[in-house]
């Protein structure tokens, strides 16, 4: 077996080059994972177009991995075995911290994170640190599981952690703002959980046909403003008991206070631009009708093993969600099908 193997190197904003670097080797408590597919997110775009400052070039990014344990190193057990196949949690807690005692890795002061401090799954082999192995972040999957599926439980996971604020009950009138990967599962999942109805607001109407097309959710298109009415009026001129984020834009947070009714609960589930944080709000609205407002950051273990389970099912059209597809070396042109706005989830083929 070569000593080297092909990855998706970040040297710097928009420059990601194809190389070929040392294949890991797994020390003690390590796992090494042949890479199948890593779903591109978000945030791995705006660090190839703005950089992160955990994200130091040259790294290998790449957090939503699917592959096949191929190296235990010595002292691994967790009832791992080469050949099976798993995915990876990301956030690697402290261990020590109150968060990690609760096993709430998400918010560790601390936490590093595979595909951010530690090299990634966009490409050919990973290594998993020990730390993270020994937290659990190595989770078996069915080898009857679609390697495509199982790209879906990474993102899932924070969406699940995000539902649990807010208990969706059936018959619960819900509103996503944002028609984009997360988006779309937020109306997956709440359409699960028989909320209805599930109205789903962008201003991309590409976006929203899917949302129509895999028959989750009414579509509200709020190009051009007035977004709080047009919703309002999609959804029969009640208010809501349920309101979700999935964009990073203030001004859905701001209309998603005044489209919740009393006791509504809120997610602010996508962060909005560092340099302009400030929502101006009235806090009137939160007292005097009994509203709740949660924030959302990742997930945590068990919210990839419901993801597991729920991606598991053949209740939502779950391969549809990849829309796009590339090779390991067209990784920059699936930077620009992300950054255009256009499908639903890119996917990186490594093997």
């Amino acid at each position: 077996m070569s000593s080297l193997m092909k990855a998706a190197v970040f040297h710097g904003v928009r420059d990601v080059r194809i190389e070929d670097v040392p294949r890991p080797i797994a020390g003690p408590g390590e796992v090494v994972l042949r890479v199948h597919r890593c779903s591109v997110c978000g945030t791995d775009k705006r660090i190839f177009t703005h950089g992160q400052k955990n994200v130091v070039p040259p790294a290998i990014t790449g957090h939503e991995i699917v592959g096949t344990v191929c190296e235990l190193g010595p002292g691994v057990d967790h009832g791992l075995h080469t050949g099976q196949k798993a995915v990876v949690g990301t956030v690697v807690g402290c261990g020590k911290c109150i968060y990690c005692q609760r096993k709430q890795y998400n918010l560790c002061d601390s936490f590093t994170a595979i595909g951010y401090d530690y090299a990634g799954g966009f490409a050919e082999y990973v290594k998993i640190p020990a730390a993270a192995v020994a937290q659990g972040n190595v989770i078996p999957i069915p080898d009857s599981m679609s390697v495509e599926r199982a790209a879906l439980i990474e993102p899932l996971s924070c969406v699940l952690n995000g539902q649990e604020y807010l208990s969706p009950q059936p018959g619960d009138r819900a509103v996503v703002f944002g028609a984009g990967p997360i988006g779309i599962m937020h109306a997956s999942s709440l359409k699960t959980r028989g909320c209805n109805p599930i109205i789903v607001a962008d201003v991309s109407q590409e976006r929203l046909d899917y949302v129509s097309e895999f028959g989750l959710a009414l579509t509200v298109n709020t190009s051009g403003g007035d977004a709080v009415n047009k919703i309002l009026a999609a959804g029969g001129g009640e208010k809501f008991d349920i309101a979700i984020t999935a964009c990073s834009v203030k001004a859905a947070q701001a209309d998603a206070m005044k489209l919740v009714r009393k006791k509504g609960r809120v997610s602010f589930f996508a962060g909005i631009p560092k340099d302009d944080p400030i929502l101006p709000m009235d806090s009137n609205l939160i007292h005097y009708n009994e509203i709740s407002v949660f924030g959302c950051f990742a997930s945590n273990l068990q919210h990839y093993h419901q993801a597991l389970a729920m991606v598991s099912r053949d209740d939502l059209p779950w391969e549809r969600f990849l829309t796009h597809r590339f090779k390991l070396q067209d990784m920059v042109k699936a930077y620009a099908v992300i950054e255009a706005g256009q499908g639903i989830k890119s996917v990186i083929v490594c093997d």
